[in-house]
Parts: structure tokens; sequence; C-alpha cells
């Protein structure tokens, strides 16, 4: 049994306290965003206060923050991503083991719901500027799950300046205390001892203004050290340890919105604009307080002018009794509002645009003099790009997810599972899935761009553009474009495939001649007879079935190309290419074979193919013998 540390509650204790000032800063970010701004700390409390405001004064909130928040999420808003599993070797096995480990993954993204797990990861990135994502294996579901973690509950080795420095990480959970006596029952007494969640510990953030744990609840620290160790705390003692964990790194990837250099925390999208947010509320508020001024003017009475204290009033048409010879009372024009505290407000906009990376065009506004759509564009771009950072450290940390994850599917997965998934085509298909079908070490790649939706849309916007100069043909262009269900084209393209594989199916089970119509998708047809004849099981097929899958392919591209009977023949006989046909022996005064198929460019009749197999009796073969459909209706 390794040897794990003593002292490991006063570390964790340790840890807490280091991150007191952070956690205040992440406690102001978040009261920020929902629109409590102006606030104060009261250090007797403990806690943020509503500050005081001076009689008469306005307070208006103008909460920029929210649509910056709102706008930077929907640009990190995810889609599943193009995740590559490269194979440890060139040989067959571990090309299948690869394909099999990816097909596990785009399996376990859907079934895990990864685009919630990651979408609240993305919410703690922006607020508090770090998060973590678990990657583990339940007994009870017998699955490999993923869990997100904001900055509150990760715990690092006190002192260190990055996480990559810290021996260890823990992550923090609250549970009843049945349910870790059910979990642990060798472990009831200490489960017993722990004590339940104190309030004074969480005052800062966990009050009223915010939901915490329930007071009923037992702090649990789930803790792995970088050689291998495991161990679960309730309390001050351990009630799970495990010596190694079936995988090459640690199962939590912590990931930071903006890394600097030489500090543990990440900086959040919310605490630069902190400052900027009070002033913009404070100026607004002096403006609106001048208004309300401006609008309701003082008046100047004569003391002698014999006017009431009651007579002036709002009332519209009221009437003012006074002494002429005292004097009439005046109304004192105020003076109107500088021009520079109107110019403040909006530099003090611009300037939080500026720090969160958006402006006008990323917000949905019209740029002043921009007027170009390529101009508003590269605006547009300029504004993502400055989000690249934050890309590029979410994807290294899915990558790794992806990595732990496959290596606890290998070391769990002892037993079939069976996986319920798309395929290529848009047919739902269950697939099985044990250990043995996953690489040992794998090595993840996610295409750049590939995880955020708004970078598939720019990239769908480049094809269409490509494809609208003519330098792509309109095929390339379909395999390039990103999938969309709900696009009628790609519905019916996907409802094609998935008919074409019907056909496929019958035919290599010798099921009659399935008809295949005009007005079929013949292209869909002739992509997935093409695609299954370029794989190792056509050629495991017996040579009748083979050879019926090269008529039907041939079929439907004599279909499209609207081919005659003599043309089908001669396509049908010129698809095999190798080996290559004994040649007859030539008689003195012939030419040579195929020096008469062309003449001015034309094929001559009953010329055969070069590199054909067949001789000139299969190039008269029946039409209607290669083709599934001989029936009126059929590809002729």
């Amino acid at each position: 049994m390794a040897e794990f540390p003593t002292d490991m509650r006063s570390k964790l204790t340790a840890s807490r306290t280091a991150k007191t000032q952070e956690q205040r800063l992440w406690d102001l970010g978040l009261r920020f965003l929902e629109g409590r701004q102006w606030l104060r700390f009261d250090r007797n409390l403990d806690q943020y206060v509503a500050s005081r405001s001076k009689e008469g004064q306005a307070k208006v909130t103008v909460n920029l923050l929210l649509n910056i928040y709102r706008n930077v999420m929907s640009r990190l808003e995810l889609s599943y991503p193009s995740v590559v599993v490269l194979p440890a070797s060139p040989s067959s096995e571990d090309v299948i083991k690869a394909q099999s480990s990816e097909a596990a993954l785009k399996y376990y993204w859907s079934s895990n719901r990864m685009e919630a797990v990651l979408g609240e990861a993305v919410r703690w990135l922006t607020t508090t500027g770090t998060c973590a994502l678990h990657s583990y294996y339940d007994p009870d579901d017998q699955t490999v799950k993923t869990d997100t973690f904001g900055a509150y509950d990760i715990f690092f080795e006190r002192g260190v300046n990055s996480p990559d420095d810290s021996q260890w990480i823990a992550v923090r959970t609250f549970h009843p205390r049945d349910s870790l006596e059910k979990a642990y029952p060798d472990k009831k007494e200490i489960i017993q001892q722990a004590s339940i969640v104190n309030e004074n510990d969480y005052s800062s953030f966990y009050n009223s203004d915010f939901t915490g744990p329930p007071l009923d609840r037992v702090e649990v620290f789930e803790i792995y050290w970088r050689d291998g160790k495991h161990a679960i705390m309730a309390g001050d003692q351990y009630i799970y340890k495990e010596d190694k964990v079936p995988v090459g790194i640690l199962p939590i990837q912590v990931i930071r919105y903006t890394e600097v250099p030489r500090r543990l925390w990440g900086i959040s999208l919310i605490a630069p604009l902190l400052d900027l947010q009070l002033l913009y509320n404070k100026a607004r508020s002096q403006i609106i307080h001048n208004v309300e001024l401006m609008g309701n003017p003082k008046w100047v009475i004569p003391k002698t002018a014999g006017v009431s204290n009651n007579s002036i009033t709002s009332r519209p048409g009221e009437k003012i009794y006074y002494n002429p010879a005292g004097g009439a009372p005046q109304q004192i024009s105020p003076s109107p509002l500088p021009s520079y505290i109107i110019d403040n407000v909006q530099r003090l906009q611009s300037e939080m645009g500026d720090v969160a990376g958006l402006h006008s065009v990323s917000l949905g506004k019209r740029a002043v003099g921009v007027t170009s759509g390529k101009a508003i564009e590269a605006l547009a771009s300029q504004d993502t790009s400055q989000l690249q950072g934050s890309m590029a450290a979410i994807e290294r940390g899915v990558s790794q997810m992806a990595s732990v994850v496959l290596q606890l599917m290998k070391a769990y997965y002892t037993e079939e599972k069976m996986m319920r998934m798309l395929d290529s085509y848009g047919r739902v298909t269950f697939e099985s899935i044990q250990a043995t079908d996953l690489v040992e070490d794998p090595e993840i790649f996610i295409e750049a761009g590939s995880l955020f939706r708004n970078e598939a849309q720019d990239r769908d916007t480049k094809v269409l553009e490509l494809l609208q100069m003519g330098l792509i043909p309109p095929d390339m262009a379909l395999q390039e474009l990103s999938f969309r269900t709900g696009n009628a084209f790609v519905s019916k393209k996907v409802a094609a495939m998935a008919h074409a594989q019907e056909i496929l199916q019958l035919v290599k089970e010798g099921v009659g001649d399935p008809q295949i119509l005009r007005n079929d998708d013949l292209q869909a047809f002739e992509q997935v007879f093409s695609d299954f004849m370029k794989t190792g099981a056509y050629y495991e097929l017996d040579m009748a079935i083979q050879d019926k899958i090269m008529q039907v392919l041939v079929a439907v591209v004599a279909g499209q190309q609207n081919l005659d009977d003599m043309q089908y023949g001669q396509l049908l006989a010129g698809q095999v290419v190798y080996p290559r046909p004994p040649q007859p022996p030539q008689q003195p005064g012939m030419m040579p074979m195929g020096a008469g198929a062309q003449i001015q460019g034309q094929t001559a009749p009953g010329a055969q193919q070069p590199g054909s197999i067949a001789g000139s009796e299969r190039a008269g073969t029946n039409r209607a013998e290669a083709m599934i459909s001989p029936a009126p209706g059929g590809v002729v």
C-alpha cells in the first residue's frame, strides 16, 4: 500500500485559505453579472452588502456585462468536434482499434451529454476564469462519466504558480451522510464522525444571495496525486484509497480562460470589466440626476411677492397669485450638461468593448463609417480572434479528457457494451465495444476550430464562396459543409444514403433483385456501393455477390449518364483494370488489339476498353442481367 499524507486535511484547508482574495473577486463578478452592482465589502460580516447612497441621488444600473457575457457564451458554444485517434502502428489491427476508439468517443459525447457538461465549464470559465473536467468510472452505473467543477471547488498545493506544478489536485463535492454510508459501508464510523457543512465556512459566497450546499451535507474531497495515487476524504479521514489509477495522466483537466505567467488562477471575462461597469453606472446615474434637476428647475420668489410655499406644484394649468409690487416669481434656467459628461459615458462603453474584445459589429450594432460587407466581416473576425487563446485552452482540455475517457473504458469495459449511435449515412445502428477494441495509449487530436460552432459556420461560408467562384465542384462542397440535420437538402441526402445502405444489404444477402428507380438519388447509390467495394468486407463475399454489387454500381453510373445498351456493356466490361486478360495471338496483317477502337475520337461498336478482363462476349452481356431492376421504371 502506498503512503498517503496524514496531514492532507490541513493541506486542503491551507489551499482554501490561499484563494480567499480570489474568491471575493469571483463573488463580486457573479453579483455584478446578475445586476447587483452597487456593493461594498463588509469585513465584519465577511460578505458584500448594498452600498449607501446620498439622499435624492439616483442609482442607475445598466448591466452591460450581461450582454457581453451572453455574446461570448454564444461564440464559445460547443458542438461535437472532429476527433482523430491515431493508431499505434500501421497494422490493420491497430487501425481498426483507432476507428473503434473514435466511434466510442462519439458515442460517449452523445450518451454523457457532453455539450451540456462543457457548456457549464464555459460558464465557469467566463465568470471565475478557471474550471476543471473530472472523468471517472461510476461502479453503480458501470459507465464512464465526466463532471464539471468551478473554481470554488478546485484545490491545489499551496504556493504553486500553475496547475501543472501542483503535486496533487482535489475537487470538492457535498453528499448526504446516508448515501456515503451506503457507498462505503466499511467506513461508516468515519462518515458518522464527519461534520456537516458549516455555514460560516461559506459565508462570503454561499449566503442569502446564492444557493449553496444544503446544511445537512458532508463535505467530500476527491484527491489525485501525480504519482498515480487516488483517495477520497470525508472530514479528516480517508474513506477510499487507490494506489494507482488506470490512466497515464491526471483524470482532472484544469482549463483557464486567460492564462498569465506565474498566476495560478485564470483571469475571467468578467473581472477586468468590474471597475468600468461601476464607473459607467455612476456616469449614467449622474446624467439621470441632472436630467431630473433640469426637468424641474428651481424658482426665485421675492419675499414680498406674497406667494405661499404650497402655491407652486407640478400640476398643469395651475394659478399662482402674487403681489406685483413685491415682484413676480421666476424659474432659474439651469446650465446645460457639459458635453464631456456624455462623451465620458460613450468612452466607458467603448472601453468595456475593448477590454472584452467585443465591438459594435459583434454586438449586433452598425460600425460607424463601415459599410462594406467584407470590412464588417473582417471586424467580426478580429473579435473572434481574441478568443483563440481561450478556445485553444478548451480544446486542449477536451482532448486530454477524451484520452482519459478512452483509458478508463479500456480499464473498466471488460465486458461487451452496446452503443446506440448514428452511422455516417444517418441510420441508427448498434455497435458493441469492449476493452480489447480500444487503443492502449490513445493519441487524441481535435481539428482546430471544430469544437466551436461559429468556426464551423465561418468554414461553411468560405466553402460556399469557393463553390460560387467555381473553384470546387458541388460534390466536394457537399462533403466540406458542416452536417446540419435541420437542412432539408441534407435530410433528403441522409435518407437517400440510408435507402442505398438498405439496398446494399439486400444484395449482400442475395435477396432477389430490389428495384432502383430513376427518381432515386443515384449519386447516393454510387457513393454507398463504391465505398463498400473499397473495404475488406467486399472481398470476403462470394464471387457471385461481388459481381452482383459491381453490376449494380455500373448500372447506377450508366443511369446517371443515360448510356445506351452498347455503351453500358462497354462500361461494365471496363471496370476491372487488373489482372489484364491474355491477349489472343495476332494474325498476320491484322491491326493490334485496340488499334481500331478509336476512330476520330469515337469508340467503335464492340471495341473492348483497355484493361478489361472480359471478352467481346462479356461486352455484349444483356443489360437486363446486369441491372438490379429490369422491370419498367428501373434504371434505363
